[in-house]
């Protein structure tokens, strides 16, 4: 991302660039499309067809593209190609891996994909001819920082346990903070400090996360607090079938944490071989702790039948819910 800032502010520009996620550590739609408009803006004068043009999806005209990219800028600067989720990374593509090499000095061509694959002949041509960056997942403090710098410029203020209640709320990727973020700083302008209950007013809540919420209730065997997060999620119009599923897949969650952390695997481990939330982890280790290895998988078997029992009909789906509940907290 700084070889791409330094870009822009030299006015020196690479010929070709490959904005993509990072296949490994996860991708981050919202700062791959940052830098893709950071770069329309520093690249393109607003509104010129003539000397932009952008392909998307499948059978992306190679041809054209070469011919288009060969042509002489009509007063501008430079010509440029955006080519965006195509499955031009999925093929060989000698053609267009050749040119990338042979791309005239004013013309940019700039890929942007969620992922493309290292190993073909056109990663490899633009990463040897030009400028491939990655985008992965920021570390949670980075994004605590870059939250709390909206905040700041809103002229708002945000408590510790306040900011941890926001990032445990909304869904975690960072084009959903970023919405989230700017619905909260206008429910509170006039106000000084955001507060938890301007969270719980106004920001989306993810169905996963009450789902956690329910666990927490189900382990600690508060069964009326378990069954009235699942009468709130009722309310909301989230399936029965779903709340089951859900169930089953965070139990999955402790026995895969709990089995990762009986390997001797450290939290930083854990996280890298899960690509779990860091709060998920942290419920994960606390709640796994309450169960055998051998609890774990005869609650992923019950939570199993009761799913196949509403799928054949043979269970109300709604009171299936409050069963598997009145199971799990004995």
């Amino acid at each position: 991302m700084k070889s791409i800032d330094e870009d822009i502010k030299n006015r020196s520009f690479a010929r070709v660039y490959l904005l993509a996620g990072d296949n490994k550590a996860g991708d981050e739609a919202y700062l791959r499309l940052q830098y893709r408009n950071k770069l329309k803006n520093a690249l393109c004068k607003p509104d010129d067809n003539l000397n932009v043009v952008t392909y998307t999806g499948k059978d992306v005209p190679v041809a054209e593209v070469i011919d288009f990219a060969n042509t002489m800028p009509f007063l501008a600067e430079k010509r440029v190609v955006f080519l965006e989720e195509t499955n031009l990374f999925e093929t060989s593509n000698d053609e267009l891996a050749a040119f990338i090499s042979q791309i005239p000095e004013d013309s940019v061509l700039i890929f942007v994909q969620s992922k493309a694959d290292q190993r073909g002949k056109l990663f490899k041509a633009i990463q040897k001819n030009g400028r491939v960056v990655l985008f992965k997942k920021p570390a949670p403090a980075v994004i605590e920082k870059w939250i709390l710098t909206k905040i700041k410029g809103a002229g708002l203020k945000i408590r510790g346990s306040t900011l941890t209640r926001f990032i445990e709320q909304v869904p975690p990727d960072m084009q959903s903070m970023n919405s989230e973020l700017e619905k909260l700083c206008a429910y509170c302008q006039g106000k000084e400090e955001i507060t938890i209950e301007d969270i719980e007013a106004i920001c989306q809540v993810r169905t996963e996360d009450r789902i956690y919420e329910m666990l927490d209730r189900i382990v600690q065997k508060r069964k009326k607090e378990a069954l009235a997060v699942y009468y709130e999620l009722l309310t909301l119009k989230e399936p029965p079938m779903k709340i089951i599923i859900l169930i089953g897949r965070q139990f999955g969650e402790l026995l895969l944490v709990k089995n990762l952390k009986s390997e001797g695997c450290s939290r930083d481990q854990i996280a890298e071989k899960t690509k779990l939330r860091d709060f998920v982890i942290t419920k994960c280790l606390q709640n796994s702790s309450r169960y055998s290895e051998k609890d774990l998988t005869e609650i992923l078997e019950r939570c199993a039948r009761y799913e196949e029992s509403v799928k054949a009909g043979s269970m109300d789906d709604v009171m299936s819910v409050e069963l598997l509940i009145d199971e799990l907290v004995g």
